[in-house]
């Protein structure tokens, strides 16, 4: 059963890590990912374990942060804690569906840490299928250090994949709009059609997808037509 703090804290500090400890699991780490909700692109997630140093940058959940706060920050994480990261990548989301994607992601992340964890500690209602025990939390991401730090290294990273994805399929505008529904990559689809980035499952881009299909059919009928025409 998720748990929830009693109120949450207005930055997250380490309540659950400590609990966790309390209750004998030496090495925590917090799971979270990035990218649920778009509908281009893998989902991302990490895992990280916090060393019990003093912490000196802003941790927060990455959506509550500028991008130049969670870039300086996601730095200072990467020199200062263990971070795993596991990626599913859109055709993998279309196969699985995008919660069963996210924890294949979650549990590709777990395994990337250089020492397996004690426990986890899972933003959200949903924990990946893995060996240790974990902890679903309701707002992790608000009120666990570890997770508000997983939260922020899978956002970075997922927006610098876009970004370099941005350079492979241009006209999309990836590095824009990071593969979110926007109006401008919803016009986008509607002129170039989806790219193999495109999750094919998801309404918006299975729309576009038919109406190209259904468009096309006719197009290649008339082109078989000219071609019987002119033998």
């Amino acid at each position: 059963m998720p748990w929830r703090l009693a109120s949450a804290p207005t930055r997250p500090g380490r309540i659950p890590e400590r609990r966790a400890r309390a209750d004998g699991f030496l090495r925590v780490a917090g799971v979270d990912e990035a990218g649920r909700g778009p509908w281009a692109g893998p989902v991302v997630a990490a895992a990280v374990v916090l060393r019990p140093t003093r912490r000196l940058i802003h941790v927060d959940d990455s959506k509550r942060l500028r991008p130049a706060q969670r870039t300086a920050a996601c730095k200072a994480i990467l020199q200062c804690a263990e971070v795993g990261v596991g990626i599913a990548s859109a055709d993998e989301i279309d196969r699985l569906n995008i919660l069963q994607a996210s924890l294949l992601a979650m549990v590709r992340a777990v395994q990337d840490l250089l020492t397996a964890p004690d426990l986890l500690l899972v933003d959200g209602m949903h924990a990946p299928s893995v060996q240790m025990p974990s902890r679903t939390l309701i707002g992790g991401d608000r009120t666990s250090a570890s997770i508000a730090c997983a939260s922020i290294v899978a956002k970075v990273l997922r927006d610098d994949l876009m970004v370099f994805y941005d350079d492979l399929y241009p006209g999309y505008e990836f590095r824009r709009h990071k593969g979110y529904g926007t109006p401008r990559h919803a016009a986008l689809l509607q002129w170039l059609g989806p790219s193999r980035l495109h999750r094919m499952t998801f309404r918006p881009v299975r729309d576009v997808g038919k109406a190209g299909i259904e468009l096309a059919a006719p197009v290649a009928a008339v082109g078989s037509a000219l071609a019987d025409a002119q033998a």
